[in-house]
């Protein structure tokens, strides 16, 4: 029968002497497979005072924090970077882009050092309404007569931007059809007759809106178009007006609120830095050019100056065309010719408008 202390489980002391034996051994060979002796290592489990064992405990970390510090530290061999087909595609059109960017933005800068021109009018067309039945100029012929003569003057001119007044959805359709020009609001608009036109070859839309004045006897829009010069990509904005006719009080009062309304209208259009034109039946002469170009700064194509006071040109009709600071007029034009004369009660006026360098 065999002995059952033989198999009995060792107590707690028994394995507590064990590892004491043990553990000592272990940090001594570790630290002479690094070069060091084990001297003086502290057996963590001797039955010293808590003293005795934190002085131990400390030296012993000190000397492995010490070999930690000095030991040299591997490095391991990189491998080198390998891009895929794919990646080497996308890197070149990035690449690619970025140039591209540069090279517009270079061109964008170049094309707006330059100045450039382009014939701009302004022409009330006498609606349709007007020499038709019941209207008060009957006189002259219909509108289906009146209409493409007025384009071959447009063509005369050379005209590329034009304000129109009175312009009836018959009258702009003919206008649009024989010219190819696009317009604002165009004929399909609830009022039309404040249209602006231009060749959609030389300019494009950037935006277009309305405000509104006064006329006669009820509120009307007033066209404010965005236009972008496709050769230098710079924008302008042409106000197109037809205040209130009539020298009695009233039409007189809502004619010079209208005048004011667009100073206001021109001033906040100024804030964008952009170059602006007005183009519009005003009228009145020289009440009009001292009301609205001392306040705006604007410069007419008739001529006259604001310098010191008031000095409107010597002639001129109701009609007119006037630019902000940054635009210069040449070449104006008041068509008197017969023509001119038996399609409408106004003259077609016209001239060569040339915006200054941006910046200037």
């Amino acid at each position: 029968m065999s002995d059952p202390s033989k198999h009995r489980a060792p107590t707690p002391r028994a394995s507590r002497s064990l590892v004491r034996r043990l553990v000592p051994a272990v940090i001594a060979v570790a630290l002479v497979a690094g070069g060091v002796t084990a001297a003086g290592v502290v057996d963590p489990f001797a039955e010293d005072p808590p003293a005795q064992r934190t002085v131990g405990m400390s030296i012993s970390g000190a000397m492995t924090a010490a070999l930690l510090e000095d030991a040299p530290q591997p490095v391991v061999a990189g491998q080198e970077l390998r891009l895929t087909r794919a990646r080497k595609a996308e890197l070149r059109r990035q690449e690619e882009q970025r140039k591209a960017r540069l090279k517009a933005e270079r061109i964008a800068a170049k094309r707006a050092a330059q100045p450039f021109s382009f014939q701009i009018a302004s022409f009330n067309v006498l609606g349709s309404n007007h020499t038709g039945p019941g209207g008060a100029r009957r006189s002259f012929p219909a509108a289906g007569t009146r209409t493409p003569q007025g384009v071959g003057v447009l063509r005369s001119h050379g005209t590329d931007v034009i304000g129109l007044q009175e312009a009836k959805p018959d009258q702009l359709g003919t206008i649009m059809r024989m010219t190819g020009f696009a317009g604002y609001p165009g004929p399909g608009a609830a009022d039309p007759d404040n249209t602006v036109l231009w060749d959609p070859s030389r300019f494009e839309l950037v935006s277009g809106s309305t405000f509104p004045i006064v006329f006669m006897n009820r509120t009307r829009p007033q066209t404010v178009v965005r236009l972008r010069d496709r050769p230098t990509q710079r924008e302008f904005y042409v106000v197109n007006m037809h205040p209130s006719a009539g020298h009695d009080a009233r039409n007189t009062s809502t004619r010079v609120a209208g005048w004011r309304r667009g100073v206001a209208e021109v001033n906040a259009l100024r804030e964008s830095g952009l170059p602006v034109f007005v183009t519009g039946d005003m009228n009145d002469r020289a009440a009009f050019f001292c009301a609205f170009l001392p306040p705006t700064g604007f410069v007419a194509a008739v001529g006259g100056s604001t310098s010191g006071g008031c000095r409107p040109p010597g002639r001129m009709p109701v009609d007119w065309i006037v630019g902000s600071p940054d635009v210069s007029f040449s070449g104006y034009v008041i068509d008197e010719s017969t023509v001119n004369r038996r399609i409408s009660d106004h003259f077609y006026i016209s001239a060569t408008a040339t915006v200054a360098p941006a910046g200037d």
